[in-house]
Parts: structure tokens; C-alpha cells; sequence
């Protein structure tokens, strides 16, 4: 069976930037190429705030930067629609249990936070961020995505929790790049 691995929105900011990290995700996108592994990317990273601070309002700009970044064609896992955080026809409609997953991986990843979006631009701003990263979590769980490739610290601090609801693994670059063997 292919190990299935999803590309977090870091994965995505190296590539586009050339950070140090983007060589390892290469070499997954390499894998990839040759069917040894299987990516996808959670849609919600389109929705991501950019270096301007602001969301983009255009899903096909994500479509180039995947393209330009190697990706094109690449899996898409859909997130869970939650207003102020998603495209049309790229988002689920919640049902109860969907809601409630998304609820218990807010509560780890960020104990507290706001469910719906604030109107103050940078609070907004904070909380769209956040927002997304439930939300890659929680498409992994839900399309059985067993692992999540990411440097982001809340995601490695909180692997554990994770792995409970259904995420089993959280891997920085470096170590999802590395050989497996099934």
C-alpha cells in the first residue's frame, strides 16, 4: 500500500520560496512522480492569509502556485466549510459529526479560539490562520490521510492528541523525505 502524505501550507510557502525545507519536500514531490508515495494538499491552504496579510479571494492563484511549485495534479482534500474560511465548491458541508471533530482538534490546537470570525481585520487575521491549520488537521483525519507533513510546532507539540482522533503521524520534511519501507 502507498503511504499517503499531506503537504502542509509551510510545505507549500518553502517550495515558493526556496526556504531550506523545500529540498526535502522535492524529494517527496520526486516520490511522488514515481508513484512511491501518494501527496495531497488540504484546500484550505488557499485560503491561508499571504505575505500581505490578507486571504486570497482567487482559488486559481492556487492553482499556479501548486503548478508552479510542482504540484500540479496533486490530491486535494477538501476541508470542512467554515465561513470566512473557505471557497465555494472547494469546501464539505459540515454535518453534526463533522463538526464535532472539528471542535475537539480546535480545542487542542487552540484551546479557546473564537468559532466564529471576528470583524477586527487583525484579530481576523490571527484567527484565520489558526482556523486553517484545524482545518488541514481535520481533513487529514477525515479522508484518512495518515500523515501530515509540517514544521509547524503545534502540530508536532500535539501529535499525540492527534494520533487519538485519527492523525497518525505529524513529520517535519526532513523525516517524511527519508526512505520507507512498507
Amino acid at each position: 500500500m502507498t503511504r499517503k502524505m499531506a503537504l502542509d501550507t509551510n510545505c507549500l510557502i518553502d517550495l515558493e520560496v526556496n526556504r531550506l525545507d523545500a529540498r526535502h519536500v522535492r524529494t517527496l514531490i520526486g516520490a511522488w512522480k514515481k508513484r512511491q508515495v501518494e501527496l495531497a494538499v488540504v484546500v484550505v491552504s488557499a485560503s491561508e492569509n499571504q505575505p500581505t496579510g490578507i486571504a486570497s479571494r482567487d482559488f486559481g492563484a492556487f492553482d499556479a502556485k501548486l503548478n508552479n511549485v510542482g504540484l500540479a495534479g496533486v490530491h486535494h482534500l477538501l476541508p470542512l466549510a467554515i465561513w470566512d474560511v473557505f471557497y465555494w465548491d472547494h469546501a464539505l458541508w459540515p454535518s453534526a459529526e463533522m463538526i464535532a471533530l472539528a471542535s475537539k482538534i480546535r480545542e487542542i490546537l487552540f484551546p479557546g479560539i473564537l468559532t466564529a470570525p471576528p470583524t477586527n481585520i487583525n484579530e481576523n487575521s490571527v484567527w484565520r490562520n489558526r482556523m486553517c491549520d484545524v482545518l488541514v488537521a481535520w481533513s487529514c483525519i477525515h479522508h484518512e490521510w495518515e500523515c501530515l507533513v509540517s514544521r509547524d510546532k503545534n502540530f508536532h507539540d500535539h501529535k499525540v492528541e492527534l494520533a487519538s482522533l485519527g492523525l497518525r503521524e505529524v513529520l517535519y520534511p526532513a523525516d517524511a523525505a527519508q526512505p520507507h519501507t512498507p
